[in-house]
């Protein structure tokens, strides 16, 4: 479906393709962003490059629920990026949950058993002391956030 390669170019591929380049020039320490203060730009390139994408989809006829989580993820990255401009919130946590209540809300409460799924991503972020376990509970909870406003957006 071409709308949905959109939907994934303009919020996946392209802000990843330009850290993974922005790494490569040096000029951003590396691809977690975990220099704080680099983050804040980013995030705002991924808003831009989401944006874009927002642009094109109703000129594609993209399903209305594939525009209603992209804009769930503009959400999801303005909250991380308000939460990041002082305390280290963990995004990998938070897209998590997201994909997780949104696929109950999606396809049924069956993916329920996908659960699993942040609770090893949340215990990876503090193994590797990436996060500590406040940041990734607080990932969890702009998660169910966001996930449960996309499900109220598709219910709707």
């Amino acid at each position: 479906m071409p709308s949905a390669l959109v939907a994934v170019g303009f919020t996946t591929a392209l802000p990843v393709a330009g850290v993974i380049t922005l790494v490569a020039w040096g000029t951003i320490t590396d691809h977690h962003v975990s220099d704080r203060r680099q983050r804040a730009p980013i995030l705002t390139g991924t808003l831009i490059s989401i944006a874009l994408g927002l642009a094109l989809l109703p000129t594609i006829g993209a399903p209305q629920e594939l525009v209603a989580g992209v804009l769930c993820t503009v959400g999801g990255v303005v909250a991380v990026l308000v939460v990041n401009l002082a305390w280290k919130l963990s995004a990998h946590s938070a897209v998590a949950v997201f994909v997780v209540v949104g696929a109950m809300g999606f396809a049924g409460g069956w993916f329920a058993a996908l659960l699993v799924v942040p609770l090893v991503v949340g215990w990876s972020r503090v193994t590797l002391a990436a996060h500590t376990p406040g940041q990734v509970l607080a990932g969890y909870v702009v998660g169910a956030v966001i996930g449960s406003a996309f499900v109220l957006a598709i219910s709707g």
